[in-house]
């Protein structure tokens, strides 16, 4: 007959029971825990690796977006290209207080740059089982898939106004891009009802204005600064002079060389300019009220303290420049050492043709018309420290490369722009 415990029994058979249940809850227990710490170390380091690798790939991202705009300018390089696309990957990684490994290449032809992060994220949890550390890496690529190129450049990098507009002004640009490099938050700037078109804008700053229809379209401000495209092109020679301090003041006809002292051309003279380079050194090339210049293949060299343009309101003007030799596609050449800061006027309301490129790397651009400016010339571009408009003119910059036998100079010249990421 089996027996069945009895109340103390029974009380003694369940205390053996939990000991024994207890001591193998505790068994498996102490068995399962690696497997649930390193699942548990799994998710936390999943999460914080997943975060590292979003902000790797939002920092190639933008680089790669950000160093194909150079692609807008004629004569980048391929190092330039990654070189754009390395400092503002490490920009990136730096706000999202990441680090990583950047390598970045261009393709020129293609128009493509790439750009690799990688880095080795360190593990919180999963260490403790082996795995210290897990590797992270992405990659962009960003193309040129069409746009326009820049015919103008403002490249003083920090001040106010570094393309600005005021007072009815117009600066109309429907084939090409306006790019001011001022990280201010001014640097872009129209006002008084001044107006900038064009079929792309651009500030590494910000831009200024009263209201809507100042700028068409809205311009992107979160540009790189672009490096200067022409700093590389050699100055012209200089050789002896040919006048000094020449004025002018009846009709005549005029030869290349160096002007000393300046060229001043007064009301009444009609004067020709030869083919030729044209060097104005320590004077201004002026002209006055009611004088006439024209000239066919000239290049203008702007050297030293003063050497700056002067074309006055009554004036007339009609210039090409050179389509061969060290001037080729320069209309004006600012010296590199002229002092910072000239002002070069352009007043003339009849100022139809300038065709070429005008290079102020030092000096500020002002232009003030009441007719427009330029725009009768095949292309026009400019490529200045500062570049105003105001008091009314309207100054265009066509884009019709085909039409003329005088070639863009190489680093300013038509060029695909659009940036797209590609993966």
């Amino acid at each position: 007959m089996t027996r069945r415990p009895g109340i103390s029994g029974l009380l003694t058979l369940l205390r053996r029971g939990w000991r024994d249940q207890a001591g193998g809850v505790l068994m498996v227990f102490s068995l399962g825990t690696p497997v649930l710490l390193a699942g548990a170390g799994a998710a936390v380091d999943y999460g914080l690796l997943s975060t590292a690798r979003t902000d790797l790939q939002n920092a190639a991202d933008s680089a790669a977006l950000a160093a194909a705009r150079e692609f807008r300018l004629g004569n980048t390089s391929a190092a330039t290209v990654a070189t754009v696309a390395d400092r503002f990957a490490q920009q990136a990684l730096a706000q999202s207080r990441q680090q990583g490994t950047v390598s970045a290449s261009a393709d020129m032809s293609a128009k493509t740059v790439t750009v690799a992060i990688s880095t080795v994220a360190k593990t919180t949890i999963m260490h403790m089982f082996g795995t210290d550390a897990a590797t992270v890496s992405v990659r962009a690529t960003a193309r040129v898939v069409g746009g326009a190129p820049i015919c103008v450049i403002g490249l003083e990098a920090s001040e106010n106004f570094t393309v600005s507009l005021d007072k009815n002004a117009r600066l109309e640009a429907p084939g090409c891009s306006i790019y001011s490099n001022s990280t201010n938050s001014n640097g872009l700037n129209a006002k008084n009802n001044a107006t900038i078109k064009a079929a792309f804008i651009c500030s590494a700053g910000g831009k200024s204005s009263p209201g809507p229809g100042s700028f068409v379209p809205t311009p992107q401000t979160d540009c790189p600064v672009l490096p200067d495209p022409l700093a590389t092109r050699p100055e012209p020679p200089v050789t002896g002079c040919v006048m000094t301090n020449a004025v002018i003041k009846t009709s005549t006809t005029l030869y290349p060389g160096a002007y000393c002292g300046g060229l001043s051309i007064t009301a009444g003279a009609t004067v020709t300019m030869s083919p030729g380079v044209y060097a104005i050194r320590d004077g201004a090339f002026s002209v006055g009220g009611g004088a006439v210049v024209s000239g066919v293949n000239v290049g203008l060299f702007l050297s030293g303290k003063g050497a700056r343009l002067d074309f006055q309101a009554a004036s007339t003007i009609s210039l090409t420049a050179p389509k061969s030799g060290e001037m080729a596609g320069m209309l004006v050449f600012e010296d590199r050492d002229s002092p910072l800061g000239q002002v070069h006027d352009i007043l003339s309301d009849n100022a139809r043709t300038l065709l070429g490129t005008i290079y102020l790397s030092r000096g500020r651009l002002h232009v003030a018309a009441n007719r427009p400016v330029a725009n009768e010339s095949a292309y026009t571009i400019v490529v200045a420290r500062q570049f105003t408009l105001s008091e009314g003119p309207t100054m265009v910059l066509n884009t019709n490369y085909s039409a003329t036998n005088i070639p863009v100079p190489a680093g300013v010249g038509p060029g695909a722009s659009g940036p797209r990421l590609t993966q």
